[in-house]
């Protein structure tokens, strides 16, 4: 009966031994898809029955990093949220590497979806004929997502003057905060219009090779293009302009007829008498335009207005 007792309690006593204590074990790198980030994302689980499995598994550990960035979690922190959530930390065997880092998943995603959703959608609510071309000449950047889930929903565009658009572009991916990108969109289109053959300079008398008439894609539709070389051949250029460079009628000029230093004539009309003297052009003129000049007689200097390349002309009142 002795032995029987003696059998027993040594039995009792290894089953004891033998038994598992309870085990979390944390892995050394966990990659995590979500904002927030669970002990069931960063460990696994041993001798432990299924509902307090799935209670450990859901207690959320903290904070995940940016995608594509990672972050030590510190194992106090883990013994913290034990405690928190009633569980003694003491009554796990926590098995635990040296360092436990937590990295965010990340799905790269090409700005030019948000570029081509842009450009259909200026499309749509502009009407451009099909032959127009529209440019992004400043793309934005790519982005990194949490998710491969990602929904784009172009905006109303608005229009910004000199054929540029800005059209907001949104970004949705899974419960993450949406991105919006604002995508800049120059619009050109075709039309035949009159263009520099080669540089012209400041101030130079445009010659009749010097322009042509082209196709070429434009991003206005200013009255202010030219399209006939009569309009700009014998004037001047007011800025310079590059070979294939569209001309503008603001910036060529009629050419002087009147030169600095030059004898004219000079009509002083007063209560409807016209008296003629001489003068010197103080300045370059062209017709209709008004220079200073200076009186032969009396050195004295009038603002006049030039009537021809000889003549001048002052109305006193």
């Amino acid at each position: 009966m002795k032995l029987s007792v003696l059998t027993m309690i040594a039995v009792v006593a290894t089953n004891a031994w033998c038994t598992q204590q309870p085990r979390i074990e944390l892995r050394e790198l966990s990659i995590v898809k979500s904002a927030q980030f669970t002990l069931g994302d960063v460990a696994t689980f041993a001798g432990i029955d299924a509902q307090t499995q799935a209670r450990l598994a859901g207690i959320v550990v903290g904070t995940s990093p940016l995608p594509g960035l990672e972050r030590v979690v510190p194992l106090e922190q883990i013994a913290t949220r034990l405690r928190q959530h009633s569980f003694r930390p003491e009554a796990f065997d926590i098995v635990a590497p040296l360092k436990i880092v937590v990295r965010r998943e990340m799905y790269p995603f090409r700005a030019q979806q948000a570029v081509e959703a842009a450009i259909h959608r200026l499309r749509e609510a502009t009407s451009l004929p099909n032959e127009a071309q529209i440019a992004c000449e400043t793309p934005p950047r790519d982005l990194s997502l949490p998710s491969d889930e990602v929904q784009v929903t172009a905006g109303e565009p608005r229009a910004l003057g000199a054929g540029l658009y800005l059209v907001p572009v949104k970004i949705a991916c899974g419960g993450a905060s949406p991105i919006t990108l604002n995508v800049r969109l120059r619009v050109s289109q075709w039309r035949e219009v009159l263009v520099a053959t080669r540089a012209i300079r400041t101030g130079e008398a445009i010659e009749a090779d010097a322009v042509a008439v082209q196709r070429i894609a434009i991003d206005t539709d200013s009255p202010d293009l030219l399209t006939d070389p009569a309009e700009v051949i014998g004037k001047i250029a007011r800025r310079p302009f590059t070979a294939g460079q569209p001309l503008k009628r603001s910036a060529v000029d009629e050419p002087a007829i009147m030169r600095r230093g030059q004898d004219v004539k000079l009509l002083v009309q007063l209560d409807g008498a016209v008296i003629q003297t001489s003068a010197v052009a103080l300045q370059d003129g062209k017709a209709g335009a008004r220079i200073r000049v200076q009186v032969a007689d009396t050195r004295k200097t009038l603002l006049a207005t030039v009537m021809d390349e000889e003549t001048v002309i002052v109305h006193m009142h």
